[in-house]
């Protein structure tokens, strides 16, 4: 029998809206979040390892119990009584039980009453439908009294139901994930299916919500629990852990650039430059160990489990390229990392090349490395004022070639300098985007969210160039180095010698030799890189992006990639994301707000060019 200080407990949380999460004896598990009218219900097999359990309990309120349980159970009591409180208020609560098929089931059947709630059957049947499309099968929906397994007893009996102000429904889902003849799981399968039917399921439950209730809500995704498993703050610390214990980019980059140059100069351009690296304080190996040790399978709530599952896959690419430094296996590693330049883009990069005009650097005041980092310190202090939690520093060192930004920190090559007219651009290429979206992922709950999460580089260096755009700093040299570097990554993959790229870019188009050596050198790094060619892919999707209506602010949350755009928004209406605390100055200028609305109208790219 449920004791007096669980029915205390639930009763406190019905009544405060505070989220309860507990177990009921051995067998039963039971969670409800916000006063929420809807359950999950699922009954389980005895010793039954079953997938069901999880995508039940990937959502924020649900009952999962065994297969004993009926309507004479605690548990169909304790269900009554939260379905009388919650329907007093909200007019009805809707109760979906969920179970497996046979074996040999290749169809998602809903057992719903006949011409009740038909929004929500069709939203339901529809997502279904999208979701069966993907793997030959098919959807039956039957107007049933009978809601629930055939081979087992009612859960709720509908004179139930109707004391109780329950709308029941039941749905069988095929085993598809499952081989039935070798009982092999299907396991890349079913995390595929449980993102896309937790999608369904909070649609056909929102519909339910919208016309059958007086309940308030706006998006199907605050459905999703607001709250935050154990599981996603140990996989958090300890991807983050893993991260920290090593530089990727500096790691990765030449300490010999200058001597190295010096070197190619001498020989007239007929050799291939020899890297020296740092060495690596890590072992890739034992890295590798840690970081397939890190329990993801652990995380109930799809969206992060997909968010994080993928970063373990970046992080196990870049241990790779580590191990791999100066080897060929380090370009086809770069490759499955940052991908190849594809015709369209290398079409693109022809184009830019071909077209664009050089800027004339005569009589044109130049700033070293110093000054730039004086007005780059000044920069950070203006978000510091904003956030004293910003304490990013910036360091000139000599091993560094050009600007780049780890871990928060700015370092600057000690014989880099800028002209005058670009250091605005550089400024917010590196502070106003890259630092401080490296901040505003540390408000955030995640550590993930300010190292960055799977493929974030490609929407970071987008909104950095973007930004230069916007400061009114993007000049021609700067689209044709873009450009450049397409030329020469699709150079590296199609087999051609460090000495070779440099001649096309210097004799084909006309790419001035101190900076035909410098893409050359990013591009051929560790044994080849392709790193760089997302600098112009990066800012034509998010053109694109912005084309197609998508906000700006937004992206500055932290370091995310274009794919998680609709993640993140997810997780905000959840809650579980906060709104971005820092935005970049320049943004608030009316000169950025007038560009900006330039590019929604669709500027096209050479256009960009101030």
């Amino acid at each position: 029998m449920i004791n007096k200080t669980t029915k205390k407990a639930i009763l406190k949380a019905l009544e405060t809206g505070e989220s309860l999460k507990m177990r009921l004896g051995k067998k039963t598990r039971f969670k409800i979040e916000r006063r929420l009218p809807f359950l999950l219900v699922y009954r389980y097999k005895a010793k039954e390892s079953s997938p069901i359990t999880t995508l039940v309990a990937s959502e924020s309120s649900y009952l999962i119990t065994d297969r004993n349980t009926d309507y004479n159970s605690d548990a169909a009591i304790l269900v009554k009584e939260f379905a009388k409180k919650i329907s007093s208020e909200y007019r009805s609560v809707m109760v979906m039980e969920v179970w497996m098929g046979k074996a040999e089931s290749k169809n998602f059947v809903i057992k719903a009453p006949k011409d009740k709630a038909p929004n929500t059957v069709k939203s339901l049947k529809k997502g279904l439908k999208d979701i069966a499309a993907s793997y030959s099968l098919s959807v039956k929906l039957e107007e049933t009294k009978i809601r629930h397994p055939e081979d087992i007893n009612d859960f709720l009996t509908l004179k139930q139901c109707q004391e109780s102000g329950i709308y029941l429904i039941g749905l069988e889902i095929p085993p598809f994930f499952r081989n039935e003849n070798t009982n092999e799981f299907y396991y890349l399968l079913y995390k595929e299916f449980k993102r896309a039917f937790s999608g369904v399921l909070r649609k056909s439950i929102f519909e339910f919500l919208r016309v059958q209730t007086s309940f308030d809500i706006e998006n199907y995704q605050k459905l999703g629990s607001f709250s935050i498993d154990k599981a996603v703050w140990e996989v958090d610390k300890q991807l983050s852990d893993i991260e920290k214990k090593f530089q990727f980019l500096l790691l990765i980059s030449p300490i010999n650039t200058l001597e190295a140059k010096e070197e190619f100069i001498k020989k007239k351009h007929q050799i291939n430059p020899k890297f020296l690296y740092r060495h690596l304080p890590v072992d890739p190996d034992r890295l590798k160990e840690a970081l397939f040790s890190v329990k993801i399978h652990e995380i109930e709530d799809p969206t992060l489990a997909f968010l994080y599952t993928e970063k373990r896959e970046e992080l196990e690419k870049q241990i790779t390229m580590l191990k791999e430094r100066g080897s060929k296996n380090f370009m086809y590693s770069s490759i499955r990392l940052y991908s190849s330049p594809g015709i369209n883009l290398y079409e693109t990069a022809k184009y830019l090349l071909k077209s664009l005009p050089a800027d004339n650097y005569e009589d044109m005041e130049w700033f070293d490395c110093y000054d730039l980092a004086k007005i780059c310190q000044m920069e950070i202090g203006k978000y510091k004022e904003l956030y004293p939690g910003v304490n990013a520093t910036v360091s000139v060192k000599h091993d560094i070639v050009g600007m780049l930004v780890s871990k928060g920190q700015l370092y600057i090559g000690e014989s880099f300098k800028v002209p005058k007219r670009r250091v605005q651009a550089l400024v917010h290429h590196e502070v106003s985007t890259h630092i401080l979206t490296f901040y505003n992922g540390k408000m955030q709950p995640f550590g993930q969210m300010s190292s960055g999460f799977a493929d974030y580089d490609e929407l970071q260096e987008g909104l950095a160039v973007l930004s230069e755009y916007l400061v009114g700093g993007l000049t021609y040299n700067r689209l044709r180095i873009l450009a450049a570097r397409v030329i020469a990554g699709r150079a590296l993959i199609e087999g051609q010698t460090f000495s070779e790229t440099y001649r096309v870019l210097t004799v084909e188009y006309n790419v001035p030799p101190e900076t035909s050596f410098q893409i050359t050198a990013r591009t051929y790094q560790g044994g080849g890189c392709t790193k760089d060619i997302i600098y112009l892919r990066g800012l034509i999707k998010l053109l694109d992006y912005l084309k197609g209506g998508g906000e700006l602010e937004p992206l500055y949350v932290g370091k995310i990639g274009f794919k998680h755009i609709p993640l993140i928004r997810e997780l905000k209406i959840r809650g579980i994301i906060h709104p971005s605390p820092l935005v970049p100055s320049f943004l608030k200028t009316s000169i950025a707000q007038e560009r900006l609305e330039k590019l929604k109208n669709g500027l096209d790219l050479p256009q960009l060019v101030n």
